[in-house]
């Protein structure tokens, strides 16, 4: 008896969900039935040829487009030059080291040594490319990392170009913060770049590693290398927090940016006349909180994307996803954000209440922060939990895995340092003195880290109108039509590290 379409779609499904390496699809180890099936339906979106995303949101038809795509980008690239090359291939110095510092910023262009084939350029989706070089020699310096061949971190730094100094400033200084001098010098000794030696000597005096600076100048010297002339190869100069190396890069990379951008937020709000929080009476700041709710919760922006599960093939097989399904599915959801919304208004509204009776002198501000942010994300997804639709352990700590931003080239970090990383932003926050650079960056940072499966977006404003309000300042709410400014805006702060663009753009729907 001859299958029907469903039927053949959902083998096409299982067989794919079977040969698949994360969302990447090889179609060498498809069926050109099941690759044509899957390509027709949405399902499989081409990123080059005979390579797929694997994508269940049917309703995105161009892989740059897809919010997955920016989550298996790593995976894809593993893949692709592992299949093309095996071992013998690795990432220049730069790209190793934005990988070893948890840069998680996408270059538009990543270059890879290979000492076979020949030179190429691959054009990627949203204007990205993959630039193969052919080179004669390969060092012994490797390592795999996020499945991809890198340099390993010392050896990279002895390889690193003048300009990245400059390009990339807060890659390179967490870098030599995490770095081994000693090993730094072995690999100095195999390269033999005494200027890329000079500026190493430069850059550890720079961070504040003065001992490493001089014991480097020492190595090099000893071996006829020398003399060094150690020159800072910074442009600006750098912000010195003491990072240490057993910190995660991601952790570090957050208190530099803070550091970076805070001076920027404070020059764009030193003008904005603000009230005393503790001198207003608490029925007036209720009532002023309440008038906002309605536009507030309106405005509020939600992006979801589909991941093919087994439980997803087995709705396709029942007859029960297809593109009525999917619209129901997110109405239903939208009713209970809405309600969720709701429930972390009123747990924010406490808190106000709580701040204000506690009074200036006696303000635990660490303790507010911390279960703000929790009561505010498990106030959100409380209703979901009660309607079966997520699990209440989701609700429990942080994301257990990857997540994407639909759009972003920013990647925000591995949940296995989000510990770290929302330790460092609660205490950048706690200890900043300017409450609209509290409230400025901790929405953006919140956003940038990412610590939720879901409601990133909406927990980072409720965050920054607290912080708003205890400094004195009134409730800001983010008009949906102004939604590509703002993501803009968070975009330039995560990619170019470049915050004023958002900064002024809160300052300005800021009601006086």
């Amino acid at each position: 008896m001859a299958k029907t379409g469903n039927e053949k779609l959902v083998d096409a499904l299982r067989e794919a969900a079977t040969i698949r390496a994360g969302n990447i699809v090889n179609s060498r180890n498809l069926k050109p039935t099941s690759r044509t099936l899957l390509v027709s339906e949405g399902y499989l979106k081409p990123i080059i040829r005979g390579w797929y995303l694997f994508d269940a949101d049917v309703s995105v038809v161009k892989t740059g487009e897809s919010a997955l795509w920016y989550q298996s980008i790593w995976q894809f690239i593993g893949q692709y030059l592992n299949e093309s090359y095996g071992d013998d291939y690795w990432l220049n110095p730069e790209a190793s080291i934005d990988i070893h510092t948890a840069n998680n910023s996408l270059p538009r262009q990543l270059v890879v040594f290979t000492s076979q084939g020949k030179t190429r350029n691959i054009l990627l989706p949203n204007d990205m490319s993959l630039m193969v070089i052919k080179t004669s020699e390969k060092p012994t310096e490797i390592m795999e990392l996020n499945g991809v061949q890198v340099l390993k971190l010392e050896f990279a730094l002895a390889g690193l170009a003048p300009s990245i100094y400059r390009s990339n400033p807060l890659a390179v200084q967490i870098a030599l913060g995490q770095s081994d001098v000693n090993t730094v010098a072995s690999s100095l000794l195999i390269t033999k770049n005494v200027q890329s030696a000079n500026r190493l000597v430069g850059a550890y005096l720079e961070i504040g590693r003065k001992a490493d600076s001089r014991n480097l100048t020492s190595m090099i010297d000893a071996v006829g290398l020398g003399p060094l002339k150690g020159e800072n190869p910074f442009e600006i100069p750098v912000v010195k927090i003491g990072n240490k190396r057993q910190e995660s890069a991601a952790a570090v990379r957050v208190k530099l940016l803070w550091q970076k951008l805070r001076g920027d937020v404070e020059a764009i709000f030193n003008d904005h006349v603000v009230f005393d929080f503790f001198q207003r009476s608490l029925d007036d700041l209720l009532d002023s909180v309440d008038k906002v709710y309605v536009s507030d919760a309106y405005h509020s922006l939600s992006i979801e994307g589909y991941v093919v599960t087994e439980d997803l093939i087995n709705r396709v097989a029942s007859g029960k996803w297809d593109v009525n399904q999917i619209e129901s599915d997110k109405q239903q959801k939208d009713a209970l954000a809405a309600r969720g919304y709701y429930e972390a208004f009123q747990a924010l509204r406490g808190l106000i209440k709580e701040a204000h009776n506690e009074g200036a002198t006696n303000l635990d501000l660490a303790y507010l922060l911390d279960v703000s942010i929790t009561q505010i994300y498990t106030s959100l997804f409380k209703p979901c939990v009660s309607a079966g639709i997520i699990k209440d352990q989701d609700l429990a700590g942080y994301r257990k895995g990857p997540i994407m931003i639909r759009t972003s080239r920013h990647m925000p970090p591995q949940s296995e340092q989000l510990m770290d990383c929302m330790a460092a932003l609660k205490d950048l926050i706690v200890n900043e003195p300017n409450f609209a650079i509290k409230a400025v960056l901790g929405h953006f940072f919140l956003g940038y880290i990412h610590p939720f499966p879901d409601g990133n977006g909406r927990t980072s404003r409720f965050l920054m109108n607290f912080m708003f309000l205890l400094g004195g300042y009134n409730w800001v709410v983010v008009p949906v039509t102004e939604r590509t400014t703002y993501l803009d805006g968070l975009e330039q702060a995560s990619i170019d590290g470049n915050v004023i663009p958002f900064a002024k753009f809160i300052h300005k729907i800021m009601p006086v």
